[in-house]
């Protein structure tokens, strides 16, 4: 049954509760993901402190089966949305196959690494080889080896089509191979 296929799911969530939602999916026993990043701000003490925040507002990836899903939105969570997109005329869940988002948590989830979020239509404006790396911590990453516009950076693009694409910076042109 469709209903009870494991996938990764793309959910929106309201009022940028991306981290508090993520926490309950895991309560729950749901696998989630959020990108991270540290930001620093200063509070109302003119001290500066350094916080958690979602990366991409308002998304949140779940990989679970839409029947667990839909109990969770309808009793516990009703903060949450599914992300829509049509195929073959018909709306439906928008999905994200499993290796596209193992490597983006790769990227997103490398806190050493600098990582340049960009908008979903900035990488197709661009043409790049579709490129792996082959060596280093982001070893095995598949995406677009791309210029990024106004920089001088080289590096590696994976995009979830219609939500993100976040780009690795200083990969070195030795870590790369083309992929046919």
């Amino acid at each position: 049954m469709i209903d009870q296929q494991i996938a990764w799911y793309v959910l929106r969530v309201t009022y940028q509760r991306e981290l508090a939602a993520k926490e309950a999916m895991e309560r729950f026993g749901v696998e989630a993901y959020v990108p991270e990043r540290l930001v620093r701000r200063r509070d109302s003490h003119g001290r500066f402190s350094t916080f958690r925040e979602a990366a991409i507002h308002n998304y949140l990836f779940v990989r679970t089966s839409k029947l667990v899903i839909d109990d969770l939105k309808t009793f516990r969570l009703p903060m949450l949305r599914y992300v829509m997109h049509v195929v073959d005329g018909v709306r439906c869940p928008m999905t994200v196959p499993e290796m596209q988002m193992r490597h983006f948590i790769a990227i997103t989830g490398n806190r050493e690494a600098r990582i340049l979020y960009l908008s979903p239509l900035e990488p197709e404006l661009m043409k790049g080889d579709r490129v792996r790396i082959t060596g280093g911590p982001l070893e095995g990453v598949e995406g677009k080896f791309v210029r990024i516009r106004n920089t001088k950076e080289r590096c590696v693009v994976v995009t979830i089509e219609g939500i993100a694409a976040v780009a690795t910076a200083d990969v070195s042109p030795a870590l790369v191979e083309k992929i046919p």
